[in-house]
């Protein structure tokens, strides 16, 4: 009988510890012990050894949690192509790369530019000829944009252009907040070129997903970026980011500070409220699964037309999202596999089955 819950890091990368794990991989685990019953595992994925990895697991696991950060593993696709196969074989995955490919990309924030979490100026650039044609007249009228490649982590790949009023175009980068000058917006747009990739044409997940998403620069950012922690459609926390005083970026990597408040905060109640209400517009970019069961909302505050206070959906991250600095967060992982919940939930779906 399969009554193992597995959590599958990759084999290297910057996140481990000094015992070779993720710092938050084995309190997730000892907590899923305590609250579930089920029996748990550390495993590594090495795309060399994958197949044996597959049977392994084919034999012994109930359920998976991925946890591996997309910035340590170049065969993404290939780890993407895996789970799924997993999940054909009816365990469990966390998070199912259907969901993965939808909203962990930044294309998310183009697919709901029209929603009141969205940005109604956002593009998304798949090819360099289209960036070409269109970027360079944007940048003259707004003066500043923010683009994002479209998979990244940590702040990696998101700039921050600036127009200078001597025709010089400033780009900064989120990961550290390193600065670049360019002599014109021609000289940028001939070296920003470069950073468009080649679709591979071996792709299952990663077809016509490699480009760049175009956002509108939000000022308020200098007043943080506010973050939704979420297990499954719980918000279980708020975190605020503050950037380092006349910086772009809100990472830890750039040196922003991180508060940590209650979901249930009246502070943030319009917040929580607005984020429930977009789960119907999220649900159908996660190709009939589940909500991811950890994920964030990261949003920046703008002001609408009445100068009121809005939120504006930043991104969302749910491959890896990490809860090292605050560990009493692995409780709420772990409730999702309790046995009692899991019943109630599966008896619920056959309830509704027999009504339809």
């Amino acid at each position: 009988m399969k009554n193992k819950i597995f959590i599958i890091e990759c084999n290297v990368g910057s996140d481990k510890g000094f015992d070779g794990f993720r710092a938050d991989t084995k309190p997730i685990l000892n907590e899923i012990e305590q609250i579930s019953g089920f029996s748990t595992e550390v495993v590594f994925y090495n795309p060399s050894k994958k197949d044996e990895l597959f049977e392994y697991l084919n034999k012994n696991a109930y359920a998976i949690i991925s946890r591996i950060n997309p910035g340590n593993l170049k065969e993404i696709d290939e780890n993407f192509q895996f789970l799924n196969k997993l999940s054909q074989n009816q365990i469990e995955v966390h998070t199912h790369p259907d969901v993965m490919i939808n909203l962990d990309f930044k294309d998310i924030l183009y697919k709901l530019k029209d929603t009141k979490i969205g940005e109604k100026s956002t593009k998304f650039y798949q090819k360099v000829e289209e960036f070409n044609a269109d970027f360079p007249q944007v940048l003259k009228v707004e003066k500043i944009r923010v683009l994002k490649t479209n998979y990244g982590s940590t702040g990696e790949g998101v700039y921050l252009v600036k127009l200078n009023d001597n025709g010089t175009v400033t780009s900064t980068e989120a990961v550290n907040n390193e600065k670049e000058k360019f002599s014109s917006i021609n000289d940028f747009m001939t070296d920003f070129a470069w950073k468009f990739e080649e679709e591979d044409e071996n792709a299952s997940y990663f077809k016509n997903k490699k480009g760049f998403v175009s956002c509108k620069y939000l000022k308020r950012i200098n007043e943080g970026e506010i973050r939704v922690l979420l297990v499954k459609d719980n918000p279980i926390c708020i975190v605020h980011k503050q950037p380092q005083a006349g910086e772009f970026s809100a990472t830890l990597f750039s040196g922003a500070k991180y508060n940590y408040e209650s979901a249930s905060s009246l502070k943030y109640k319009e917040l929580i409220q607005l984020t429930k209400k977009s789960f119907k517009h999220l649900k159908k970019h996660c190709n009939n699964k589940n909500f991811p069961i950890l994920w964030t909302m990261d949003y920046i505050l703008d002001y609408d037309e009445n100068k009121n206070d809005k939120y504006v959906l930043s991104e969302i991250n749910c491959s890896c999202v990490g809860i090292t600095t605050h560990l009493e967060y692995a409780k709420d992982i772990a409730k999702v596999f309790r046995r009692d919940l899991i019943i109630n939930n599966i008896e619920n779906s056959l309830i509704s089955y027999s009504i339809v």
